[in-house]
């Protein structure tokens, strides 16, 4: 299940690796309004749309890293979880006992 998550996630964020980003597409609008470039279909990429390309990567790096913490924090609670689960497990056997059954 965790592989084809993982698997899921690669395929999107190859996807949208191919796109230009919010930031860079602004950048893109205001280099070519300012001149920087000779036209918004240009190949070479003004200053502005360099760094909105760099900005949306730090986003990116930024949202990987929170959904690494996400699901390292899930993983955490799932460990927490079976561990209460084994404690009462253990409980209820030690109670039966007290019982005598």
């Amino acid at each position: 299940m965790m592989l084809k998550k993982a698997a899921l996630v690669g395929l999107v964020v190859a996807m949208v690796g191919a796109c230009d980003g919010p930031q860079e597409q602004a950048g893109e609008k205001t280099d070519n309004a300012s001149g920087a470039v000779g036209s918004e279909d240009a190949i070479e990429s003004g200053p502005a749309e360099t760094m909105g390309e760099r900005n949306d990567a730090a986003l990116d790096s930024a949202n990987d890293a929170r959904e690494a913490q996400a699901d390292a924090l899930e993983e955490q609670a799932d460990a927490a979880r079976d561990a209460a689960d084994q404690k009462a497990e253990a409980l209820e056997q030690q109670a039966d006992k007290a019982r005598g059954q």
